[in-house]
C-alpha cells in the first residue's frame, strides 16, 4: 500500500531534502488518494437509460434516425409491465424501459427552460460535423431544439434535438483553437486549450 510513499522517503533521503511533517503528510495523502482512486481508475460510460410509454415507436426512432441497433430485449417476471431493451452505437448503449403507466414528459417549449429542468437533461454525442448531421436529421423530419450553434467560451459547436419522447440529445464538435476563447481558469482544471 505504500510503496509510492516508500520510494517518496527514500528520493527525499537521497536527495538531502528537508523531511517536514507537511512534506510526510503531502505523501500520504497522495498515496491514499492512489489507494482510494485505484477502483474508479478503469470506470467507463455504458448506458444511459430512458423511460417510455412507448417502446415500440422509441425503438424505432433510434433505430431510423440514428443508426442504432438492437442488442438486447428482454423482461423481468417481477415486474410483468416492463419491455426493456439495450439499443447501442459504437459502444454506447441507450436502455429503454417502457411502461404503459409511464407519463409523457411535458419539457418546457423554450430551450433555456428545458436546460433548467431537474433531473439529468440530456445526452451528447461527439461528431464531426454538427452542420452535416443537422441536414441530415431535418431531411428525416427530426424535431430541431436548437440549431448550429458556436460557443466559443466552451469551445464547442453544438445542435440539440428531441427524440420521439421529447428527450433532448446533443451533437457536438470541437471548435478550432482560433475560435475558442481561452481558458483562463485554475492550473488544476482538466479543461485548457
Amino acid at each position: 500500500m505504500f510503496n509510492i510513499f516508500k520510494k517518496r522517503m527514500l528520493a527525499v533521503l537521497l536527495t538531502g531534502t528537508a523531511l517536514t511533517t507537511p512534506a510526510i503528510a503531502k505523501a500520504l495523502q497522495s498515496e491514499s488518494d492512489l489507494v482510494a482512486s485505484a477502483p474508479l481508475a478503469t470506470m467507463q460510460a455504458e448506458h444511459v437509460m430512458i423511460a417510455t410509454s412507448d417502446y415500440e415507436e422509441t425503438l424505432a426512432w433510434y433505430q431510423k434516425n440514428l443508426g442504432f441497433r438492437i442488442k438486447h430485449e428482454w423482461t423481468v417476471p417481477e415486474f410483468p409491465n416492463l419491455q426493456l431493451a439495450y439499443l447501442e452505437k459504437n459502444d454506447f448503449i441507450i436502455e429503454v424501459v417502457a411502461s404503459p403507466d409511464t407519463p409523457s414528459p411535458n419539457p418546457p417549449e423554450e430551450f433555456a427552460a428545458r436546460l433548467q429542468q431537474p433531473g439529468i437533461g440530456h445526452f451528447a454525442f461527439l461528431v464531426d460535423d454538427v452542420d452535416a448531421i443537422v441536414v441530415a436529421l431535418e431531411a428525416k423530419g427530426v424535431e430541431m431544439i436548437l440549431p448550429p450553434t458556436s460557443f466559443p467560451d466552451s469551445g464547442r459547436r453544438v445542435s440539440f434535438i428531441a427524440d420521439n419522447n421529447g428527450y433532448l440529445i446533443e451533437f457536438l464538435a470541437e471548435l478550432p483553437l482560433s475560435e475558442r476563447v481561452p481558458y483562463t481558469g485554475g492550473e488544476d482544471s482538466a479543461i485548457q486549450y
